[in-house]
């Protein structure tokens, strides 16, 4: 049985055996090997390998059942039959292993045909085939293929980290398509049913915010599994956990127990996730908090009320924040994600906090440091400022789902760096995402470099004075500081609103900013 590879062998079978030609999108193609170039490097100075990859081709059958041979989209010979391919040399791979003696007549026709009767001249010929062709033949014929075996009592894990290091250079084997293997040989057919689901959650805007993958999908299953088992047997050690030999693990009666509770959970979660301002994937703080989030909504979705999951969105919200100003999900996803569906169940059932909310701690400097929207925490206050109702610079209404794709909203400078400059403002914190929002690409550029005092009187031609404001301070901005271009005093109080804001959502300690010369780090959370 042959486990990996089948596309391959399938490929060079049809091409070095079938004489009917390989089939692909509806068209037949034909392969050879021009014997009239092998034969022309007489002294044996071209390249081996190139050479030889020039003298390999091949042709598509037309629709009128001609092949024909084309040189930059010029035709150059015609070889639909047998006597065309010996008159231009061109020789059909698949009797490179044809076992009987049709390459051997193929051959003595091809040299008749150029010796013209000359018995010398066809011993010489002879000698060049032996010396310039034949050794390729050989090469097709012997070439080794390297093969691993397995054997049948081979642990899955062993198995998988053999996949791994074997295709290391490929397409990532992903645990996915290893569970989708074991659970087919049970009934049941799971990428089938990933691409329904997927059907599903796309109807349901979730993909909008962040892309499927069905190996969180799994390790949320997992995490489910695994707590439903830890409840049911409390004077046993089970352990909560989603790590890729766990999944491994999981059986037909197990997805089938799960996975449209765990669908549920997703719809929960995205409801959630929309609510905490996560409207683009662009701005997705973490894509991998989807599998405890998931986790946890289904399970209270399947033991629980409506009215307790929506009077436990506060603590929700809470853990949800903490983890993503904490950095929490940076690393050591699976442990994280399997502490934190325990946790937080036993949380809203009047258990202790988590500990991601219990060892919260915020150092304010990073958000004056911090310049990339690959990192974690940038991306968090752009949801944030979102989640508390931000409105669209162009006047539009608050941002959402929809007016983030229609109006191209991207994260762009409040106070331009041109206008900084032009001003003589030298501060490192221009690029942080203190200065930073999310404004459409029509506002942005209406802005173009020009200092606020400029660009607002613009912004206000078309928007009332006073909705203006609103929508600055809908930003956490100060409208008053930003119109007088004081760029000092207009900096120290936005920082100060973004870290109340974070204070505000996660509690714990949120530091106050040190004031010390600031150094730029970029930080990259981008898993």
């Amino acid at each position: 049985m042959i486990l990996d590879g089948q596309q391959r062998l399938t490929s060079l079978y049809q091409s070095l055996y079938y004489s009917e030609g390989v089939q692909f999108k509806g068209r037949i193609y034909h392969f050879y090997l021009d014997v009239d170039k092998l034969l022309s490097d007489k002294d044996g100075l071209d390249e081996g390998e190139p050479l030889f990859e020039e003298a390999l081709f091949f042709v598509m059958l037309e629709k009128d059942g001609k092949k024909i041979r084309y040189k930059d989209l010029r035709p150059q010979y015609e070889i639909t039959n047998r006597d065309m391919e010996i008159t231009n040399g061109a020789l059909p791979l698949w009797l490179t292993f044809d076992s009987s003696d049709k390459l051997a007549n193929w051959k003595n026709d091809y040299f008749i045909s150029k010796c013209e009767k000359d018995m010398d001249e066809f011993i010489r010929q002879g000698k060049e085939w032996d010396k310039l062709v034949k050794p390729w033949l050989d090469r097709i014929r012997l070439y080794p293929f390297p093969v691993v075996d397995l054997k049948p009592d081979l642990p899955l894990s062993a198995i998988c980290h053999i996949f791994e290091k074997v295709n290391s250079t490929g397409v990532p084997l992903d645990v996915f398509d290893l569970c989708n293997a074991i659970l087919w040989s049970q009934g049941f057919f799971l990428n089938q049913k990933w691409e329904e689901t997927k059907k599903i959650l796309k109807d349901k805007n979730i993909l909008r915010m962040q892309s499927p993958s069905g190996t969180y999908f799994l390790m949320s299953l997992a995490l489910l599994d695994s707590l439903d088992q830890k409840l049911a047997h409390p004077d046993q050690e089970v352990f909560i956990n989603c790590r890729k030999q766990d999944l491994m693990k999981l059986s037909k009666q197990t997805m089938e127990k799960w996975w449209d509770s765990l669908v549920e959970g997703y719809f929960e979660a995205s409801k959630f996730m929309n609510n905490q301002g996560v409207i683009a994937e662009r701005i997705l703080p973490y894509s991998t908090l989807i599998i405890p989030l998931a986790a946890i909504f289904a399970y209270l979705k399947k033991t629980k009320t409506q009215v307790v999951i929506e009077n436990a969105w506060p603590k929700l919200e809470r853990w949800y924040w903490c983890s993503i100003f904490g950095q929490r999900y940076s690393s050591q996803v699976e442990y994280s994600s399997a502490q934190d569906v325990e946790h937080v169940i036993g949380w809203i059932n009047g258990g202790e906090e988590p500990t991601a909310v219990k060892t919260f701690n915020f150092r304010s400097d990073a958000l004056q440091e911090i310049t990339s929207i690959r990192n974690v925490i940038y991306r968090g206050v752009l949801c944030l400022l979102c989640k508390n109702h931000a409105k669209d610079f162009g006047g539009g209404g608050e941002l959402s789902i929809d007016m983030m794709y229609e109006t191209r909203q991207d994260h762009h400078h409040i106070f331009p760096t041109d206008a900084a400059s032009k001003l003589s403002i030298k501060d490192n914190r221009i690029n942080t995402i203190i200065n930073k929002t999310l404004i459409s690409a029509t506002v942005n550029r209406s802005i173009g470099g020009k200092p606020p005092s400029q660009y607002l009187t613009i912004l206000q031609a078309k928007i009332p004075e006073t909705k203006m404001e609103e929508i600055l301070k809908s930003h956490e901005i100060n409208p008053e500081l930003l119109k007088e271009d004081r760029w000092q005093e207009y900096i120290t109080d936005r920082r100060e609103r973004i870290r109340k804001m974070i204070e505000t959502m996660c509690g714990g300690v949120v530091q106050p900013f040190a004031d010390e010369d600031l150094t730029i780090e970029e930080d990259d959370d981008e898993e």
